[in-house]
């Protein structure tokens, strides 16, 4: 029978190692889940093997450190150079490398030339400002530090090759990472054989490749990561749509690949965006799917060599009709690959419904910046397999699980996969709970796909799911489970002190998102946190209402509990002044009168806000607890609760899945 996917499941050739199909793992770091000595822990092979096992074609490893001088390693916080401990980093690459070939499955280690302006206390091509602190300049790197960096890329190459690796791909071409510093004019204004033409620019580039080939042989593949545009007018200036672009343009990305495929690179894999512009590096739900398959597109017509594309890729239809037409050659998935480990696996089986979606949070970056690994808002397995896996029940319960939000789903769901017989109830007529509310929204695709692949999920385990039942502790009690998990969810919350609120004209966020309240033409949303600001740009972009936002703080998703990736409020702050939306930030709801409503700032000025209506989105409460009203009954009872308010996806599927796994 054919496959539908029969195109982007089809091999293809780096250099001259053959790839089974053309689903790529992107690299996601890594490095600091090594061990104290940068070899890979167990945990780290089985979070590599769990994607071979799932398909994937191609596995690029997340990157590796190699400078032990120009560059002194972090010994503490890692990653580790493999040279560090060369006997140590071989034995546990080369079980790695044998494992994952088991699987038909190629591996390619990530090898990384550099920060540079990116990190503190890192050198930069030319004395440029600091990204994170750009009062402060970058020292210039010098010619002696740039053959010792450079030797020792090579140095890693050869030791990756005699652990058992494929082939190589050189970091730091992309995000704005020292060599693409390096290639850019806007940071690279040297005077030496390492500056002025795009040539000398791309000097270093061709010394590295040129390099690994002498040492490891012409037939070793080398990619490099690419970044095909940086979307930047200037240092920390993104640029929304390319205008005005001070970094790379297409055309000269274009002569950038044309030159990489004349030093010897076999592959490149590119994206787009650079740290000034990381919404476009690391894509939040609002950016199009796909988007960068057009500039991937004019890259390809301009070599020979295979162009691989990331950049929310997770729709295998989009990444079919892409291979089929020519566009590009295979796709790269990092945050969709970390969500669903089976991914070109589920395509196999002619099954893309079993896909676990990628939410685009942007989770799995926060957590990368802030602990040891990577985390998935939806998959709360994550980079932790051999720490959190799920083993079959000893012993089967009943398991009762009431509410059917993100959170009741997650542990319906665990505890079905363990075993268990699992009963789902929720009050009202569908699944979803906040999760149905976040997905009305035009942009929100993938908290819809997220919704239905639980649903599926839940059929194709056999959960007794029953809607429209509300459960009480006397109906509880009356159920007899062995378990019961309460995941019963939380309310919009409005204010009572502020007069006006009873009014016809407030109405809240909840009733607005569900159908319940039609609203007028003029509107203006009170909180300015993720429920309000999505649907502040939703309603001035799709419904070309006239909106006012307004917050009591400085700026937009300030006050989220657990916190909205950097990139997420920087594109929704460029998308809400686009579409016209008017702020008014640091200012508080004194007053709903029958104009609208009245502002108040710091210093006591008041302003007139003429609405139709005024949305009151200032948050969430949770629903009242259940656990003491349970006291007696012969169960174990576990509640999922957020501390404050409704909590985030991934502390609720997080906490879920803690629970159930443990039944």
């Amino acid at each position: 029978m054919e496959n539908r996917y029969k195109h982007s499941l089809s091999p293809v050739k780096i250099g001259n190692v053959e790839i089974k199909n053309r689903y790529a793992l992107a690299p996601i770091g890594t490095g600091s889940m090594n061990g104290s000595r940068g070899e890979y822990t167990d945990n780290t092979i089985e979070y590599y093997l769990e994607r071979a096992r799932g398909g994937f074609g191609l596995i690029v490893m997340g990157s590796i450190i190699v400078d032990m001088e120009a560059q002194k390693p972090d010994l503490v916080n890692g990653p580790i150079p493999p040279s560090y401990a060369p006997m140590v980093w071989r034995e546990a690459a080369c079980r790695l490398t044998e494992r994952i070939h088991a699987y038909g499955t190629k591996v390619f280690m990530q090898i990384g030339f550099g920060h540079g302006r990116q990190k503190p206390g890192q050198k930069a091509p030319s004395p440029i400002p600091r990204y994170a602190d750009p009062d402060k300049i970058c020292e210039q790197i010098t010619v002696e530090e740039i053959k010792t960096k450079t030797a020792y890329m090579i140095k890693t190459a050869k030791m990756a090759k005699d652990a058992g690796f494929d082939g190589v791909e050189v970091h730091a071409m992309h995000w704005g990472y020292l060599l693409d510093q390096f290639a850019m004019e806007i940071c690279n204004f040297r005077e030496d054989a390492y500056g002025g033409s795009l040539e000398n620019r791309l000097r270093v580039h061709r010394e590295i490749v040129e390099g690994i080939k002498a040492e490891c042989g012409s037939d070793f593949p080398v990619a490099i990561r690419m970044g095909m545009k940086s979307y930047i007018k200037g240092f920390h200036r993104p640029s929304l749509f390319g205008d005005e672009e001070a970094g790379r343009t297409i055309e000269e990305a274009c002569e950038i690949a044309k030159l990489l495929e004349s030093y010897g690179y076999d592959m490149l894999d590119c994206n787009s965006g650079i740290y000034d512009s990381f919404y476009y590096a690391v894509a939040p739900a609002y950016m199009e799917k796909g988007y960068n398959i057009k500039l991937a597109e004019e890259i390809k017509k301009n070599v020979s060599i295979p162009v691989f594309v990331a950049g929310k890729m997770n729709d295998p239809d989009l990444c079919e009709a892409a291979i089929r037409d020519g566009k590009i050659d295979g796709v790269a998935l990092g945050r969709a690959g970390l969500a669903e480990s089976a991914y070109p696996q589920m395509l196999m089986r002619g099954r893309p419904d079993k896909i676990h979606p990628c939410i685009a949070c942007g989770n799995c970056m926060s957590s990368s910046f802030s602990k040891v690994s990577a985390t998935c808002a939806v998959n709360p397995v994550g980079m932790r397999p051999g720490q959190y896996p799920l083993t079959a029940a000893v012993r089967k319960k009943r398991v009762l699980v009431v509410g059917g939000g993100a959170g009741g789903m997650e542990a319906a769901r665990t505890a079905a996969v363990r075993g268990h017989s699992v009963t789902l109830t929720e009050r009202s007529d569908k699944l979803g709970g906040r999760l149905y509310d976040a997905g009305r929204h035009a942009f929100k695709q993938d908290i819809r796909a997220l919704t239905a692949w639980y649903e599926q999920e839940l059929r194709d385990l056999g959960v007794d799911v029953r809607t429209g039942m509300e459960m009480t502790p006397e109906s509880i009690k009356e159920f007899g489970a062995d378990a019961v998990i309460c995941c019963t969810g939380a309310d919009a919350v409005m204010p009572g002190s502020i007069p006006g609120i009873d009014s016809e004209k407030a109405v809240s966020c909840t009733d607005v998102i569900d159908g319940i309240r039609k609203v007028g033409h003029k509107v203006a949303i009170v909180g300015a946190g993720l429920v309000g600001a999505e649907m502040a740009y939703d309603m001035a972009k799709e419904e070309k209402r006239e909106v006012v936002l307004i917050d009591g703080l400085n700026d937009i998703l300030s006050n989220d509990p657990e916190g909205v990736p950097f990139q997420t409020r920087w594109m929704l702050n460029e998308l809400l002044e686009l579409n016209g939306v008017k702020k008014y930030m640091s200012h508080r709801l004194k007053e709903i009168n029958d104009k609208g409503c009245l502002l108040e700032n710091s210093e006591g000025e008041t302003v007139e806000i003429e609405a139709d209506d005024v949305i009151i989105a200032v948050g969430f409460r949770g629903r009242k607890s259940m656990r003491e009203s349970l006291y007696g009954i012969d169960s174990e009872v576990y509640e999922i609760r957020a501390a404050n308010g409704i909590g985030s996806i991934a502390s609720q599927v997080n906490a879920a899945y803690e629970i159930a796994r443990n039944l």
